[in-house]
């Protein structure tokens, strides 16, 4: 077992430290760049060769999707509560706690411990995590909800392609397939080399709130994937899946927007460094309960 889990898990370290270690050497990396290339190409077309090549079902997307759905609301509610009850301002922190990285790190996770199946489970969770994100994570910072936000993620515009290829049982041409599959490619390392890169950036100022914050976000992702893999009665690689995407850190994303609207984006910053450095202090182990869950439940 403890050979399983370093195989999982030491790609994952192996590939964050180039990109923390690129920073440190002062070497060209355009984070920017490659993360708009990911987010609005490579992810989509992951998304796309995930939801129509590897045969989930509807049913399956579904069920994942609304597992999401539901980590989402109960995080929201969760949150809150924590953050009104400790005086901590909603509009720095709710969004933090909301949105664990499914992506630099959940979707490699995935792929690394359940296979192709695991990912495109994966994707299917972090479609809704991500659209959610790019908006509702927006508006929170920005004290307003915009509906024009939805509209322009090119996410939900690969979700609606991939559904109505499966459910329509519409035939690929093999170009698009092997073309979006090549572009699918990057997504899981650039993630992670851009994860590795933000963190050399990223500064802590404050260790005993990231601590407290990293701690929350842990904790709630455990009790609300319980209750989810619970009440919607999921085994196996799902349940799996579910657990594993549910306990990731803080996403960097909340740095973003933090930084853009002023809300103490020094402070996200640090609370971003302790969860994810808090989160890899523990992955094996969190890994190794994913995958008993994923074999047990």
């Amino acid at each position: 077992m403890i050979t399983q889990i370093l195989t999982i898990t030491a790609p994952v370290f192996c590939i964050v430290a180039l990109g923390y270690f690129w920073a440190r050497w002062h070497q060209a990396f355009d984070s920017e760049t490659l993360t708009n290339l990911v987010v609005k190409v490579a992810t989509p077309c992951l998304v796309f060769t995930s939801l129509t090549q590897l045969n989930l079902g509807l049913d399956t997307i579904s069920i994942m999707a609304g597992a999401a759905a539901c980590s989402l609301a109960l995080s929201a509610i969760i949150g809150f509560v924590v953050l009104h009850y400790s005086g901590l301002p909603q509009q720095t922190y709710l969004a933090s706690l909301m949105h664990p990285n499914t992506g630099n790190i959940g979707l490699p996770l995935a792929l690394m411990a359940f296979g192709n199946e695991g990912l495109a489970l994966a994707v299917a969770y972090f479609i809704v995590i991500s659209i959610s994100q790019y908006t509702v994570g927006y508006g929170i910072a920005a004290g307003t909800v915009s509906l024009k936000r939805f509209f322009q993620q090119p996410l939900l515009y690969s979700v609606v392609m991939s559904l109505i290829v499966v459910s329509l049982n519409v035939p690929v041409p093999v170009w698009v397939a092997k073309t979006t599959e090549l572009l699918s490619g990057i997504v899981i390392p650039a993630l992670l080399m851009v994860l590795g890169y933000s963190l050399a950036e990223l500064k802590v100022n404050d260790i005993k709130l990231g601590l407290y914050v990293a701690c929350i976000r842990l904790i709630m992702g455990i009790v609300i994937a319980s209750v989810i893999i619970f009440v919607l009665k999921l085994s196996g690689k799902p349940a799996g899946v579910v657990f594993l995407l549910s306990v990731m850190p803080i996403a960097i994303f909340n740095f973003v927007f933090a930084k853009h609207f002023n809300r103490s984006p020094e402070k996200v910053a640090g609370v971003i460094i302790v969860s994810t450095l808090f989160v890899f202090l523990l992955l094996p182990a969190l890994v190794w309960v994913a995958i008993k869950i994923s074999a047990t439940v």
